[in-house]
């Protein structure tokens, strides 16, 4: 039965990838709606299609309650087209249930634990995520372009009832400190 229920979420998960990468548009997120505001950051979420495998991957960890319920925090919420260079052999790791700790580690890369607008971030910030990762920030432009673990923002700013959200073009990749060391 759970072997049926990875298969079936690895399914519906890349059906929703590829259906997101042929009508992906360049309209900004979230436009339908009155006041972003109103909504909680999962609230928000559910709101576009284009953020559903995120949004399946928070579920699965178990960290939406944490989520829904907390206050004052920036989650990096990428669009669905950012999870179309995952590798198939990653996603089925990420979604097998035994490896609920690395998905849960994975979703942690995209929250940060208070609000942070765009013009906030700066090139001499690291955000530490574990004891031998970070993710290094870059900002071009006089911040108006910023690069979060290689991923750019793309719509920033987004305040919820609970936090910020800023939507990103790839999936966050951490530097391991001891690679980078030598």
């Amino acid at each position: 039965m759970k072997i049926m229920k990875k298969k079936s979420l690895i399914l519906s998960m890349l059906i929703g990838l590829f259906t997101a990468i042929s009508f992906a548009q360049d309209s900004e997120y979230f436009d339908d709606l009155a006041d972003t505001k109103n909504y909680t950051a999962v609230e928000l979420a559910k709101q576009e299609s284009d953020f559903s495998i995120f949004l399946e991957f928070l579920e699965a960890s178990g960290l939406d309650t944490s989520v829904e319920y907390a206050d004052g925090f920036t989650i990096f919420m990428p669009t669905n087209e950012a999870f179309g260079e995952m590798e198939v052999e990653k996603l089925s790791k990420l979604t097998n249930p035994d490896n609920k700790m690395k998905l849960v580690e994975f979703v942690k890369h995209y929250i940060v634990p208070e609000k942070v607008l765009k013009n906030q971030f700066n090139s001499s910030q690291v955000i530490t995520v574990s004891e031998d990762e970070s993710i290094k920030i870059n900002t071009e432009m006089n911040g108006q372009s910023v690069d979060v673990g290689g991923a750019n923002i793309i719509e920033s700013d987004i305040e919820t009832k609970n936090g910020i959200v800023h939507v990103i073009d790839q999936l966050i990749t951490p530097t391991n400190y001891f690679a980078s060391s030598y």
